[in-house]
């Protein structure tokens, strides 16, 4: 009936550190913020390693300290004598770290010493600048040693770091802070000219992706204000943010730049100045002129990381803008690893507008969405334009319309040029409509945005020759020649095959010329843009000049390419005309003159053409730019030259069309009538 207990453990022995020795290497384990090697310890600790050693094999017996994979980690009894030390001394400990840690490990080092700012409100200048700019410290990290330091720093210093925090801020993905310390700063009004020049000049580069119009003109009170060695940034930065709106002043600001820069050197204002240039570049279309600026730059320098996700993402969107797409998706690769959180979203942008290109739909989807639900850092409206139109697009492509407008419906902001101009890509999307009356003022607003900057057009293939054919929908011939010309001036500064085969694309829809679109297709296969290809293909069997022969087995291949890629919408339209193409009859045999399909003028073959595929009589009057009397006035007369009464005679007559004279599925080009012109 003897009851057996367990023997009670004895707990190890936690008397204090006695030696000086112990005290030390307690106090760096301690202080240390994860498991410290023994090495790093005799660095923190000051002592060296032997006799390092004999205190944590003593310290590690008394339970004090445990050895773990890591290194060495201080237990809670240890920490908590660590934090009841006197302020003044924990802060030496902090700032004796920092220094020993400053050269092998930078990140903690600044851990260390915002941990010393903290405790004494005090810290060593030189040690946070180089801190601070050091490419291995975290840019929260760093801001937050940043706004630590500055409620104690001189007036030299204090413009200085205030700066610095406020970029370190937006590298971090923190923007909104950024925005309100400096302009909390700028209401204080305890700065001078220069200074208020700069804090002007930051405010403003940061709106450049939403606010252009509010950027330039901060950036141009900047300027008024700065004295000569701050103007070359201001004035290279305002000419980027023109450049990319192809605002009229983007070349006298770039003049101005170079200028000031040959006059006052600066490595910050160079990079800025060789993005204006490149952005002007790509406004224009020279693709391998925009390329050439950015390889100059090196955005690994230590000095440039503000710049370098801008440098990074510029370099992508060549490589897209080249059809260079494996290139472009091992730059977005290389990105992710070595961007801070500022810079993620525009690389993740470029990366769903290359799956885009190349035909990756669901994969660009629902990584678009994934970034517009969960965003990994902050979003520019230029970014989220960017991301909407990727999600737009393969809705339409996927044969899911009404998601696709629901989506341009309430997200398309209603602003002016120039601060439009961030959202152009979205607008592009508009015209993947099948229908596009639904959306005339966004198509032909996206034409004009191309009339300024090609950039939209050159991130996605397909978007020009899309954009063409839907403004000739819309009957807007003078517009679609514009655009069409704005790619054939990109093929010649652009000479590579994607742009050849775009170009002849987009010009082949406004001439109605089959030779071109398919030469087009040629230099498409060539490419890696398998939607632009397939679309190619569409319009190559409905070109009205293509015989059956040809015509159906393009219209097969665009299928089977459409089908390939998941764009089912796509698909099921190219089956519905090879089905169109196959039920095509011989023509019947000639009436009298003045009768039958080859007595139709082109209006009212057009005409006839709408309303043989269902359109109403109120819709072709829209379509055409014509009144209501002048659409039923033609079909009078063409219900007379073809001997029919009704529609439904019209569209079976339509159909039985021989393929000498194939549904007009090219869209006119500019209708007769004043109204349709521009």
């Amino acid at each position: 009936g003897c009851r057996m207990t367990e023997p009670t453990p004895v707990a190890p022995h936690h008397a204090p550190p006695s030696t000086a020795a112990e005290r030390a290497v307690a106090r760096a384990a301690a202080l240390a913020p994860g498991p410290c090697p023994l090495p790093q310890l005799a660095r923190l600790s000051g002592r060296p390693e032997p006799e390092v050693a004999d205190a944590v094999a003593t310290l590690t017996a008394r339970g004090l300290l445990t050895d773990t994979a890591g290194g060495l980690t201080a237990g809670r009894l240890l920490r908590e004598q660590v934090d009841a030390l006197p302020p003044s001394l924990l802060g030496h400990l902090h700032r004796r770290a920092a220094e020993v840690l400053a050269g092998a490990d930078p990140g903690r080092a600044a851990g260390h010493l915002l941990a010393a700012v903290r405790a004494t409100g005090q810290a060593d200048p030189a040690l946070v600048d180089r801190l601070v700019a050091d490419g291995a410290v975290d840019p929260s990290a760093g801001a937050d040693l940043l706004l630590a330091v500055l409620p104690g720093a001189g007036t030299g210093e204090r413009s200085r770091w205030l700066l610095a925090a406020g970029d370190l801020l937006v590298l971090a993905g923190r923007g909104d802070e950024a925005v309100d310390l400096l302009a909390a700063e700028l209401a204080a009004d305890r700065a001078g000219a220069t200074d208020r020049a700069l804090l002007l000049g930051r405010l403003g580069s940061w709106q450049a992706g939403g606010r252009p119009s509010a950027a330039l003109d901060q950036l141009d009170r900047a300027r008024r204000l700065a004295g000569p060695e701050q103007h070359a940034w201001l004035a290279a930065t305002a000419a980027a943010v023109a450049a990319r709106a192809d605002h009229p002043r983007a070349d006298a600001l770039l003049r101005e730049a170079g200028r000031a820069q040959a006059a006052h050197p600066s490595a910050r204002a160079g990079v800025r100045l060789a993005l204006a240039r490149a952005a002007r570049a790509l406004a224009l279309g020279a693709v391998p002129t925009a390329g050439d600026v950015l390889a100059t730059v090196d955005p690994a320098r230590p000095a440039l990381r503000a710049e370098a996700a801008a440098v990074r993402a510029e370099r992508i969107a060549v490589r897209l803008a080249l059809g260079e797409y494996p290139d472009a998706a091992t730059a977005v690769r290389a990105a992710y690893d070595d961007l801070p959180a500022s810079g993620t979203p525009a690389v993740l942008a470029l990366s769903c507008l290359r799956m885009l290109a190349v035909g990756e739909l669901p994969e660009a989807e629902a990584q678009a969405r994934l970034a517009l639900d969960r965003p990994p850092g902050p979003l520019t409206d230029e970014v989220r334009a960017a991301l909407l139109s990727v999600v737009v697009e393969v809705a339409y492509r996927l044969g899911r319309p009404a998601a696709a407008r629901t989506v341009l419906d309430r997200e398309l902001p209603d602003h002016p040029w120039p601060d439009r101009m961030p959202w152009a890509l979205l607008r592009c999307a508009a015209a993947a409509d099948p229908e596009p009356l639904r959306h005339p003022e966004l198509i032909r607003c996206a034409a004009a945005d191309a009339a300024r900057s090609v950039r939209p057009l050159l991130l996605v293939a397909q978007h020009g020759p899309r954009l063409v054919r839907a403004l000739l929908l819309l009957g807007d011939g003078n517009r679609a020649r514009a655009v069409a010309d704005r790619l054939a001036a990109v093929a010649e500064r652009t000479p590579v095959p994607l742009w050849q085969g775009l170009a002849g694309h987009a010009g082949a829809l406004v001439r109605r010329d089959p030779s071109a679109l398919r030469a087009a297709v040629r230099s498409l296969r060539a490419t890696g843009a398998g939607p632009a290809l397939a679309d190619a293909l569409l319009d190559l069997a409905r070109s009205p000049r293509v015989r059956l022969a040809e015509a159906r087995p393009a219209a097969q291949e665009a299928a089977a390419r459409y089908g390939r890629l998941g764009a089912a919408g796509d698909q099921e339209r190219a089956e519905r005309w090879d089905r169109r193409l196959a039920a095509t009859r011989r023509r019947p045999a000639p009436g009298p003159p003045g009768h039958g399909l080859a007595a139709l003028t082109a209006r009212e073959a057009g005409i006839a053409e709408l309303l043989a595929a269902g359109a109403t009589k109120q819709q072709v009057a829209g379509r055409l730019y014509l009144s209501f009397h002048t659409v039923d006035t033609h079909l009078r007369a063409i219900y007379a030259k073809l001997g029919i009464r009704n529609r439904v005679q019209l569209a079976r007559l339509w159909d039985a069309r021989p393929v000498s004279a194939p549904p007009d599925a090219f869209p006119s080009a500019a209708p007769r009538s004043s109204r349709g012109a521009g």
